[in-house]
């Protein structure tokens, strides 16, 4: 039997046609297990609402796949946070829709996955709360917690980078913004110092950027920022198991 493969998903927006095109790229992969890192308009209020959900769940039923989301600040975490912890430690959205709770974890065909989803909107005033923006999208010391609590993994899904990670964005952003982002970031950055996982995969920045935090043991935490959507060799990632340990390599995302 071959190694399990994984793919990694940064922002899509609630796009369909993309989702496909990142589900077909992997399953030509053999990948059975997507990850995505948030803001794929999740349960968004509309007159679309359930579409999205329903077509991409009935792509992945045609590969054989599921897709394991952890949310993001654009998606509906009114909706989020009710839903059930299972059994496995994850809710299901539908059948091959799985979603990780803030601050939970799972173990996805042998790869031990934290999630500490969410982040602050930088546009949130231009937003209306309980339609395009939620109040509680920003995961909390408490969250932080209890993913501490249950021990080591080996990825770390956010949404948000930790703060340490040199982002450099086309944002132009007022100093008190992004002072009020890094609210965030800092927790973020507090979480991989004590839990020093192998990888964090996140999103939010809409750039591809990868980075190493080097902790005093001598560990080492690679950060991945995936980028957006329509970004053929960089809004998802391959992550394998090599002779050394995880490796991460490009998805070309191709046909439609």
């Amino acid at each position: 039997m071959n190694e399990p493969r994984w793919v990694f998903i940064g922002d899509t927006h609630g796009d369909t046609g993309w989702m496909r095109t990142v589900l077909r790229s992997a399953a030509r992969a053999g990948v059975r297990s997507l990850i995505h890192v948030g803001d794929d308009a999740f349960d968004w209020p509309g007159r679309n609402r359930p579409k999205h959900a329903n077509r991409v769940n009935h792509i992945l039923e045609e590969h054989g796949q599921t897709l394991y989301f952890s949310g993001g600040n654009h998606d509906n975490w009114t909706t989020l946070l009710k839903l059930k912890t299972e059994s496995d430690g994850l809710t299901t959205w539908r059948p091959n829709i799985r979603v990780f709770p803030r601050g939970g974890r799972a173990v996805v065909e042998g790869l031990t996955v934290g999630a500490l989803g969410g982040a602050f909107s930088i546009d949130a005033r231009h937003r209306t709360l309980g339609t395009s923006w939620w109040d509680t999208e920003e995961p909390t010391r408490e969250d932080a917690q209890r993913l501490l609590d249950g021990g080591p993994v080996d990825v770390l899904v956010t949404h948000d980078a930790p703060l340490a990670v040199p982002i450099v964005g086309d944002f132009m952003l007022a100093p008190a913004v992004v002072e009020r982002a890094n609210v965030t970031r800092q927790l973020l950055q507090d979480v991989v110092d004590q839990l020093r996982p192998g990888y964090v995969f996140c999103g939010h920045w809409h750039q591809r950027l990868t980075h190493e935090l080097v902790h005093p043991d001598g560990s080492v935490t690679t950060v991945e920022v995936l980028a957006n959507e329509y970004n053929r060799r960089t809004n998802a990632v391959l992550l394998s198991r090599g002779e050394r340990g995880l490796v991460v390599e490009p998805l070309d995302l191709s046909g439609n």
